[in-house]
């Protein structure tokens, strides 16, 4: 993610968002997904 620069954010929903982001080499612009992941907790005792 490093390689990317975040534009602006394009969409939010219930699972994550869509941004517009450009490569800081090329130039190029894209839109990412950007995907929340749920934090699971180990509760072994």
């Amino acid at each position: 993610m490093e390689e990317y620069e975040v534009l602006k954010v394009l969409g939010e929903g219930s699972f994550g968002r869509a941004l517009l982001v450009q490569h800081k080499v090329s130039d190029q612009k894209y839109a990412m997904k950007e995907i929340r992941l749920p934090v699971l907790m180990d509760t072994c005792i």
